[in-house]
């Protein structure tokens, strides 16, 4: 059987998008005529990436009944379902780790990222670290991220800065990163660092167990297209971006 190349975190309630979501999945929320997750799993197909996990739990299984085993989108997709919300990390309690790649990607079903997945893999290849974590550039606008801080060569994770503590920094400066919300794990390397509790937050509890045991975090700053969905007016955007870039019109497929 294929190993799990990625794992994508779909479990959010997606509270700031309601109404939409009080019957709809943040994931399957449509975006420029597809869900948000579709636009996300299409990305990794197109980039080699086959066998994905979902990782679920608010109105999860209208993301199982929408998605099935794959077949619609021709890939091989399982689930990893949450009895209770497990936070950010609660796919490492639900995991077979043995089903896993030797490097799995690990993403936030809501933020569309066009990242180049060759160009991360083999960064974090390269660096022949346990863990990557994907950065940007915030823009001025970009509030409440998660902040990357790298060391000085910019190879490695000097510092990871939660989300409650970020809006400081980022009030006082532009030259910092956020995270991407995408991730790169040596399941084999990382496996026995994983703290031993729920619910169980990467960023809370995964990041500084990882960091304190092992030689240093990969850093990968990427300048693809990113978007995140987490209000109207994010989604809107994204939209407008998604039409005007990716979408092919009607009269474009019958010219």
């Amino acid at each position: 059987m294929e190993k799990i190349q990625a794992i994508l975190l779909a479990g959010g309630k997606g509270t700031r998008l309601a109404p939409l979501t009080d019957t709809l999945p943040k994931p399957l929320v449509p975006v420029a005529g597809k869900p948000i997750m579709t636009w996300i799993l299409e990305h990794l197909k197109k980039s080699g990436i086959n066998n994905v996990a979902l990782s679920v739990a608010h109105l999860g299984n209208l993301i199982e009944a929408h998605y099935g085993n794959g077949e619609v989108l021709n890939m091989n997709i399982s689930y990893l379902r949450e009895p209770e919300p497990m936070g950010t990390g609660g796919w490492t309690r639900l995991v077979d780790w043995d089903e896993l790649a030797d490097d799995v990607i690990v993403a936030n079903a809501d933020n569309i990222y066009f990242v180049n997945v060759t160009a991360l893999l083999n960064r974090h290849r390269a660096l022949s670290g346990a863990t990557l974590v994907g950065v940007r550039k915030p823009s001025e606008a970009v509030r409440g991220n998660e902040i990357a801080i790298p060391s000085a060569d910019g190879a490695c994770l000097e510092r990871y800065v939660d989300r409650t503590e970020s809006n400081d920094i980022l009030a006082a400066s532009q030259s910092v990163f956020v995270s991407a919300g995408w991730y790169v794990f040596s399941p084999s390397l990382i496996r026995q660092y994983i703290p031993h509790c729920s619910p169980i937050s990467n960023e809370q509890h995964i990041w500084p167990a990882l960091a304190a045991n092992m030689s240093g975090i990969g850093f990968y700053e990427a300048t693809e297209p990113w978007f995140e969905t987490d209000n109207m007016e994010r989604l809107l955007h994204t939209e407008q971006y998604l039409i005007s870039n990716y979408v092919v019109s009607t009269e474009t497929q019958t010219a």
